[in-house]
């Protein structure tokens, strides 16, 4: 009988900008292990994955059953990009209710595979998927598709809403070293509209909490960028924290063939080398 070749799940947010990382991280991964890469998305997602994964990969896409009109989505919903504010907040908030639907498709590579997946490597809005993980003895970790810095300030300024606690127009950030401040200007304005208890912030909340269960926590970025921030998470989660980037891809620009594009690769590095 054939050895069975480990699994990895992946199960990635439900917009581009989550998608693409996470696929490149896939390829990667296959290309570098030799494990099978199970790559888990809603139906209409992967319809639109399917002609980015290169043939000579062997990566399995699985669907898992979501039907928008039951959470008040368009029923032609196809891509986040397409959706208000108001409903782009409303497929976060509805998001754990894929859980029932994992749980079932983990549960069916299980017996598939007559083994575990080796680790389940989730998107960070899905902090939910770490209770599944755990309920199958699987390795969990978080994947961020953005760096360490940025993703610091969305955690501390979400967790503690620290403009909400002052009249100054400039705050520190709560877990930054001292020093770190932040106006109140350069915050979005939906950071101002936030009041805690509301639907966002109770999302947000449990994610956080989710999050500290998790194994370990994966960032698009390299230490030497993002040092303060990755060694914020290190603290405040309390689990390995990896930066793993940058995962560069061309991905990206398949998936928007056709669009008017703000910037190329090129464009950007012309930019970059414009400020040494």
């Amino acid at each position: 009988m054939a050895e069975t070749k480990e699994n990895i799940v992946m199960f990635p947010f439900m917009a581009q900008g989550h998608i693409i990382p996470f696929l490149g991280l896939a390829l990667e991964l296959e290309k570098k292990t030799g494990y099978t890469i199970t790559f888990v998305n809603i139906p209409q997602n992967i319809k639109k994955i399917q002609p980015l994964i290169p043939p000579t990969s062997a990566i399995r896409l699985l669907e898992i059953p979501f039907d928008p009109s039951a959470h008040g989505l368009p029923p032609s919903f196809e891509t986040t990009e397409s959706l208000p504010p108001l409903l782009m907040l409303r497929l976060f908030i509805t998001s754990p209710s894929l859980q029932p639907a994992f749980r079932k498709l983990i549960s069916d590579l299980v017996h598939e595979h007559r083994q575990p997946p080796l680790c389940i490597i989730s998107d960070m809005f899905f902090g939910w998927s770490v209770k599944v993980a755990h309920e199958f003895g699987v390795f969990h970790a978080i994947f961020n598709v953005g760096g360490g810095n940025a993703m610091t300030l969305f955690h501390s300024i979400w967790l503690n809403l620290p403009h909400k606690k002052t009249e100054s127009e400039e705050f520190p950030i709560p877990g930054f070293p001292e020093g770190y401040s932040i106006h109140v200007k350069q915050l979005p304005d939906h950071f101002h509209y936030a009041v805690a208890g509301d639907p966002w912030c109770s999302f947000l909340k449990q994610m956080f909490q989710d999050w500290l269960e998790s194994d370990g926590m994966l960032f698009n970025t390299i230490e030497e960028i993002d040092h303060v921030g990755l060694e914020y998470f290190r603290q405040q989660i309390g689990c390995p924290v990896w930066p793993i980037g940058p995962i560069l891809s061309s991905l990206g620009s398949k998936a928007r063939a056709g669009e008017e594009a703000e910037s190329t690769l090129n464009h950007c590095m012309k930019w970059l080398d414009s400020k040494t």
